[in-house]
């Protein structure tokens, strides 16, 4: 328990020594201005689209583990028959589709997913692999482009969230995120989104989150993390990913000021003052 206080006091004195200090900004990193309107609904896009990433990747991970059970999917996946899979936001919940290595690929296997991380009902193994509906085939070759997209990696592995782009114009938002088998670390650095056409075949627009591969350390009785970010002026959608994944909150320095990220929610604990010119 005193450890537990130590550490907390650590993390406020931090806190408190970031919120005072000046933010060193290099020019080429300078992030674009936002009005008060602009921030407002920024946050809530990164909020949104935030938890979207975490549930559709929790979705993947636990269809995965259940399908894994399956014999005819093990056997499947020995003779190649299987290539990949996609996420869908349903009513009942999010349907994991595993794909077959077609080249068209087909659908062999779903899963469904609550929000809770449970799955819901029992694994539907098509006993033919059935053709994609159009959003199933625009999230599939989306994933595809995404997979062999030109960026510079900071893990071995890593795990692809297809989502549809809800904006006017629509198309995809592929989101390419580091793996780790490691406890402890949140694999920030080395997250990149990419924009995609209504097809899933071209890359509109893509950007990464971080300039390095940094790594957070979150051990087990840490109270929370702390980053720098200089490329936004307020925390964005990876930064709420992460956070949730970790199940921890997450304080992101901007150039605008510091902000907490706590269940998915942001909220600014300080503003930085603007040097008059």
């Amino acid at each position: 328990m005193q450890g537990m206080k130590c550490i907390a006091i650590r993390a406020m004195w931090l806190l408190s020594a970031f919120a005072c200090a000046p933010l060193a900004v290099a020019q080429e990193d300078t992030p674009p201005r936002m009005d008060d309107a602009q921030i407002a609904q920024a946050i809530l896009d990164a909020e949104a689209t935030g938890r979207a990433i975490y549930l559709h990747d929790q979705a993947a991970a636990v269809a995965s583990d259940a399908v894994m059970e399956n014999k005819a999917f093990r056997q499947d996946g020995k003779q190649g028959r299987l290539g990949g899979w996609i996420t869908e936001q349903r009513d009942a919940g999010i349907v994991v589709t595993f794909l077959s290595s077609d080249a068209e690929p087909r659908a062999r296997y779903r899963v469904t997913v609550d929000s809770e991380g449970s799955v819901i009902g029992d694994i539907e193994a098509l006993a033919e692999s059935t053709a994609l509906t159009p959003h199933e085939l625009g999230a599939a070759r989306a994933r595809n482009t995404a997979a062999t997209a030109e960026f510079a990696p900071c893990s071995r592995s890593y795990n692809t969230v297809v989502l549809p782009d809800l904006r006017e114009g629509g198309g995809w938002i592929a989101y390419l995120l580091p793996g780790t088998t490691k406890q402890g670390i949140v694999p920030v650095g080395g997250s990149y989104r990419l924009d995609l056409d209504a097809t899933g075949e071209r890359i509109l627009k893509q950007r990464g989150f971080t300039r390095s591969c940094i790594v957070l350390e979150s051990p087990r009785d840490s109270v929370g993390m702390m980053i720098t970010h200089l490329l936004d002026p307020v925390p964005t959608e990876v930064h709420v990913f992460w956070s949730l994944w970790a199940g921890k909150p997450m304080y992101v320095g901007t150039s605008a000021g510091l902000w907490k990220i706590e269940d998915g929610q942001v909220t600014m604990t300080s503003r930085r003052e603007e040097k008059s010119q």
